[in-house]
């Protein structure tokens, strides 16, 4: 959110003040109607979070694990005929980095947002209050004289100058002053235009814009600004056809009713004096042609696409360094056993003398479209899922189709499975060799317990092996991982994208939610029910769309409870962001009710979506 205002307000800001810098020059030459237009288009870029891809101004450097890491963590299966000996196992990752952010004062974001809010609140208040106080002041002294194609115009003693006032059914206001009729048909026309041009509601989206950007004096003037390009589009509209004689008798009819500014969403037909020189100008000249029409809307692009270009700059993010936890890949190593021994296992080199000879593959491994992998502190969208191995270069280069990569001064064989070969020249995948090589070159820990040399086992890997890459899965060929629950039916989890939308059959629960700390003894049954208790009947399935989460609780505790029989259906101690979870009962669950249950590793808000819908062909498997 914060950024979102930040970033929308340097865009905003940078063009009003390039067309209130150039404001004569650009109305002058493409006309009033342009540049009220561009003034429009301004607007969108103060509320439009758009950005170009451009690189950061400042980046970080690859970054070195520093923390000891389960070397058996996510992303890694290690296949073995036999369990192999046990080793000390680390603590949670995730806690030990959460563990320092367990407090639960407000945080500076939500102190910002806070003061953010009230100032929009009192902003806002203060132009709608002003304006309708004003409204009812006028229309209670005021009485009807005419009407213009369904638009009442009535009279005023308050009213100071002609005005449209009103947004479901305006009225045109006139002061209560002595003109003739050539006057009093140029004023209501005038007004009539604003109406026809919906300007009322431009200046209403202008106000609140202006209150959501409260804290920027640039939308103070943007506000203005447009409020003055709104009466050259009509001045340009109601003159396009007169002679100069009756432009100047437009333009002294205008100076007549000069007198002081009504509140902001009043379209009234005088400004402030020192702004009239400028209007009369305008009036004075001769209308823009087409191609002048052109150049000027080719213009204001070039301006909007400046803004945003350098709020983009501005605000580009540096990707988050590689670790092993946000999107770092790191190939397995025995602590147990001796260097050469892990080479071996690693190229899946047979050994005589031992039977518990480990190989290790990347299963289920998403990667983004960085080539970073997606986990606890990496939670972006999936690109695609690969599958993994190293494998002796002898075999994999005879078998395989494969090339060479040169990365940090190594010479890397890189080898395609016949489910990864269309990829081989796929810039994703190949930012993702190239980072994995990066990341695991740099890599070290400090644990003396298991402390080794990964460099020179990644030496020895490289010089001996080759990285294959078995098979390349895209978004829309991702598939659930089953597993069956004990009660027959059977829950499902793969990352959510585009590809996985379906028709709701009944909504549970939509939107944010804060979560409490999970109980260190929770079996799952603890926690926030989260929407309503439902009925799953017959050919209906359970979704848990798990949207967003944060550093400090990247995963949460998630439950499936059956309130009918009192029995814990389903529990994922550590759901990951973005995955979808589905549960269909079995023939002895359909028709009982159900809730949801969840918790995280700190109290924290996630964004979470409950639902069902009919069970299709892809979840009943």
């Amino acid at each position: 959110m914060i950024k979102w205002l930040l970033m929308t307000s340097l865009a905003g800001s940078i063009s009003t003040l390039l067309l209130m810098l150039f404001k004569a020059r650009l109305a002058a030459k493409y006309g009033g109607r342009l540049y009220y237009g561009a003034c429009l288009s301004t607007l969108l870029l103060f509320i439009l979070p758009l950005q170009f891809p451009v690189p950061a101004l400042y980046s970080h450097s690859m970054s070195i694990e520093k923390n000891f890491v389960d070397d058996r963590a996510k992303g890694s299966v290690v296949e073995t005929n036999k369990t192999i000996n046990e080793q000390t196992q680390p603590s949670n990752p995730v806690t030990t980095a959460t563990e320092e952010n367990g407090s639960q004062s407000l945080s500076v974001d939500q102190w910002l947002l806070t003061i953010w809010a009230c100032g929009f609140i009192v902003t806002l208040c203060r132009y709608l209050l002003g304006y309708f106080l004003y409204k009812r002041k006028i229309l209670l002294e005021s009485k009807w004289i005419d009407s213009v194609e369904k638009l009442d115009v009535v009279v005023s003693d308050v009213a100071t100058s002609p005005m449209l006032i009103g947004f479901i059914k305006p009225k045109i206001v006139m002061p209560n002053v002595k003109m003739d009729r050539a006057d009093y048909e140029m004023a209501v026309r005038h007004e009539w235009i604003h109406y026809r041009q919906k300007d009322a509601w431009f200046k209403l989206l202008a106000v609140w814009i202006n209150s959501v950007h409260w804290f920027n004096p640039f939308s103070y003037m943007a506000l203005a600004n447009l409020s003055e390009a709104c009466e050259y589009a009509v001045d340009e509209k109601i003159t396009e056809r007169m002679k100069a004689v009756e432009k100047k008798r437009y333009s002294e009819m205008i100076l007549q009713f000069a007198a002081n500014a009504t509140p902001a969403l009043n379209n009234h037909l005088v400004d402030h004096k020192k702004l009239l020189i400028r209007r009369f100008r305008l009036i004075m000249k001769k209308n823009s042609g087409s191609g002048k029409a052109f150049s000027g809307i080719l213009l204001a692009i070039m301006i909007g696409a400046a803004s945003v270009f350098t709020s983009s700059v501005v605000f580009a993010e540096a990707p988050k360094p590689l670790t092993e936890y946000s999107g770092g890949i790191k190939t397995y190593y025995n602590t147990a056993q001796t260097l050469e021994q892990n080479v071996q296992s690693t190229l899946g080199i047979p050994s005589p003398t031992e039977k518990n000879r480990v190989m290790v593959k990347w299963r289920n491994l998403y990667i983004d479209k960085e080539g970073r992998k997606i986990d606890y502190f990496n939670r972006t969208a999936p690109y695609y899922k690969v599958e993994l191995k190293w494998q002796e270069k002898g075999s994999a280069v005879a078998s395989m189709t494969n090339k060479t990569m040169t990365i940090g001064g190594q010479t890397v064989t890189v080898a395609f499975g016949d489910k990864a070969v269309a990829y081989k020249d796929d810039p994703v995948i190949e930012k993702m060799i190239d980072n994995q090589i990066t990341f695991e070159m740099n890599y070290q820990t400090t644990d003396r317990r298991f402390m080794y040399d990964h460099k020179a086992f990644m030496n020895e890997l490289i010089k001996r092996g080759a990285y294959v890459i078995d098979e390349v899965v895209a978004p829309q060929q991702f598939t659930y991982e089953f597993s069956q629950t004990k009660a027959g039916g059977q829950v499902g989890a793969k990352p959510l994208t585009a590809y996985d939308k379906v028709e709701v059959q009944t909504p549970i629960f939509k939107g944010s939610v804060l979560l409490p700390k999970q109980p260190d003894d929770s079996d799952g049954s603890k926690g926030l029910q989260i929407g309503n208790s439902f009925v799953l009947k017959p050919g209906e399935t359970a979704a848990i769309d798990l949207k967003e989460t944060t550093d400090k609780t990247p995963t949460i505790s998630l439950a499936i409870l059956d309130e009918t029989t009192g029995d814990m259906t389903y529990w994922n101690p550590a759901a990951a962001s973005g995955y979808r979870f589905i549960f269909t009962p079995g023939q002895n669950g359909v028709n009982h009710t159900y809730k949801m249950v969840a918790s995280g590793e700190q109290q924290d808000t996630v964004k979470i979506e409950i639902f069902t819908y009919q069970t299709n062909s892809e979840t009943a498997k």
